[in-house]
């Protein structure tokens, strides 16, 4: 088995684990494994021995969406796309050739080195809860208003009670008291 008959085998699996996010891990592990004993097979048999073949045994399989597409519909499951399969813009030679651009005119980014971030989701509008915030605030201001005013003309014209006074009888003085005592009176 030729290193290149390797790689593709070990590609196409790792391209069917990726798509296969969202099974269980042992239903992933027991499903790659049955891949990988079959491609063996088929290699051992046909006594493959061009990397042409190979593929060709790989095709027959199916590509790796349809290999998880079918594992994801018998196990009840939604398949998850994993941020390795965002794909870059498009480039002349394909996602993995070198930035078209020269080095030296640009700063490198992460773009050219083939890093992108997953998706931002649009910002949200902003919400008028302030607008309703003031509304009720001035609603509230304008009924305090409306019931002092109710309470202002609801005493109509009556004036300020005017204050009570209380008359107490004048308190002897304390010289009168020292000079004349009472005197005892006696009754017979």
């Amino acid at each position: 088995m030729k290193t290149n008959q390797t790689d593709v085998v070990a590609e196409y699996l790792r391209e069917v684990d990726q798509r296969l996010a969202g099974l269980p891990v042992l239903q992933r592990r027991e499903l790659l494994a049955d891949l990988a004993a079959h491609i063996a097979t088929e290699r051992d048999e046909r006594n493959l021995a061009s990397e042409g073949e190979v593929i060709e045994v790989l095709e027959r399989l199916g590509t790796p969406e349809a290999i998880a597409a079918a594992a994801h519909e018998e196990a009840g499951t939604q398949p998850r796309r994993p941020e390795a399969f965002y794909a870059p813009p498009s480039q002349p030679g394909g996602p993995y050739a070198p930035p078209s651009e020269p080095a030296g005119f640009y700063p490198p980014t992460a773009q050219s080195a083939g890093v992108y971030p997953p998706p931002v989701p649009p910002a949200r509008p902003r919400s008028t809860n302030w607008a309703l915030i003031g509304l009720v605030a001035g609603g509230a201001i304008v009924v305090l208003f409306v019931l002092c005013g109710f309470f202002a003309l609801a005493r109509g014209g009556e004036s300020a009670p005017e204050p009570a006074v209380d008359v107490y009888p004048p308190a002897p003085t304390a010289t009168a008291d020292l000079v004349d005592p009472p005197t005892p009176t006696v009754t017979g």
